[in-house]
């Protein structure tokens, strides 16, 4: 099978396909355009990618003040920003334009894995639903991590399906490749490799399965090397993507502040405790202190631990991010509630129906838990949900087209739900 195979779509389907996508990227463009202010990057994060940017074309190195280098955000980002400012000029809009691309790219992987899985029926209720999807149509005009890193991130599901149909070495190393390439993106997929040895195992057998894992890590390696060489010179410290986990973890395991991010009130506690440590040190510092609090606090940590499972799964954002303390617009929320809550249900039913499939979807009820319990375990903010809605997605088009082939009076068989690869 090619890589990308050139007959994925019905040639009479395909003007439609087309234009659908067309449709949904000159939404987006719209949008942009109409809310100009929302991609500021004065906002949150934003501003620490930009900064750093603008800094690497300067001339003054990966650094977010141009003077202190930084290891404090995974480096994709920022590279990218710096390649197209250094092309066309510090205009952070112009990256909304890439990221409008993106997120119908999103729409294209979740078609191509969805079709691979269930077939073409409900690959397109999963396009058409991901491109409709309010969290991942708004966060394009955002300078945040999630567009970029969701579009690799399907990417890799989809060459992590074709070493399960066949694992030969080089589709275990170009597997590799990209998932390095993603964990630049976003440390949380650094471990993945953990995942994907017990499916292989299942799949394979043992020796089949660590000959591929063991080809997947040193190919992950490659980009990944690089940047783990530069930290360990520049901070000595042997650091693979970033620093950051001691903040959320201390955040989210705050007592006090039952495990919210409570902005300038956080950032007041964090600081007092790391006041005067490089990023490094307070990393340290703050992991250290974490780890003391859910100690000696651990029928609380775990009560909090289960609040933020069910934070994780329910809470939507009430206002738009902004840097600050948000007061609740009720038209955001609303928004966001019937564009979420709805495709939850829908998954959580899509998981059932297709329960007997358990082997072929392991990769993704695996990764869906994964990335679950780090942010449990973490902080739990609506934003870091969004990368796996194109799962949900999914799954959400298999009860609809099931839903709509039981009020045709039809059999689910077209959908093969009911035997396991």
């Amino acid at each position: 099978m090619h890589l990308f195979p050139i007959n994925w779509i019905k040639p009479k389907s395909g003007h439609l396909f087309f234009f659908i996508a067309l449709f949904a990227w000159l939404m987006r463009v719209a949008f942009i355009l109409a809310f100009p202010e929302l991609g500021s990057p004065a906002h949150m994060d934003s501003g620490t990618y930009h900064s750093i940017a603008v800094n690497l074309i300067q001339g003054n190195g990966y650094s977010e003040d141009g003077l202190n280098p930084s290891i404090f955000v995974a480096p994709g980002l920022p590279f990218l920003l710096a390649a197209v400012y250094r092309l066309i000029g510090v205009h952070p809009m112009a990256i909304d334009f890439i990221f409008s691309l993106l997120g119908v790219g999103i729409g294209v992987w979740v078609f191509l894995l969805a079709r691979r899985l269930f077939g073409g029926t409900v690959a397109w209720v999963a396009f058409i639903l991901t491109l409709l999807l309010p969290d991942l149509f708004v966060i394009v005009t955002f300078l945040y991590t999630e567009t970029l890193f969701i579009f690799f991130l399907l990417f890799e599901f989809w060459l992590l399906y074709r070493l399960l149909e066949h694992p030969t070495p080089g589709r275990a190393a170009l597997a590799g490749l990209v998932g390095g390439m993603v964990t630049l993106i976003r440390g949380v997929t650094l471990w993945l490799p953990l995942l994907l040895l017990p499916i292989l195992i299942i799949y394979f057998g043992y020796k089949r399965a660590l000959q591929s894992v063991v080809l997947f890590v040193v190919f992950m390696s490659i980009p990944i090397l690089p940047w783990m060489y530069r930290n360990i010179r520049t901070f000595d410290a042997m650091v693979p993507v970033a620093v950051g986990t001691g903040d959320v973890l201390w955040t989210g395991n705050y007592l006090p502040h039952d495990g919210k991010y409570s902005y300038d009130k956080t950032m007041a506690v964090m600081d007092s405790i790391a006041a005067g440590l490089n990023q490094v040190q307070r990393e340290e510092r703050l992991l250290a202190e974490a780890k003391r609090h859910m100690a000696q606090n651990p029928c609380a940590t775990a009560r909090l631990l289960v609040k933020k499972f069910f934070r994780f799964w329910f809470w939507v954002y009430e206002a738009t991010p902004g840097g600050t303390v948000r007061n609740t617009h009720s038209m955001t929320r609303i928004v966001l509630s019937l564009g979420y809550y709805p495709l939850l249900i829908l998954f959580l039913f899509g998981l059932w129906l297709s329960r007997r499939r358990w082997r072929q979807l392991l990769l993704l009820y695996l990764f869906c838990a994964y990335y679950t319990a780090i942010h449990v375990l973490t902080l739990v903010v609506p934003r870091y949900r969004i990368p796996i809605l194109p799962i949900m997605a999914i799954f959400a088009a298999v009860t609809i087209v099931f839903l709509y082939n039981f009020w045709r009076g039809k059999s689910a068989v077209e959908m093969n739900l009911g035997t396991s690869r």
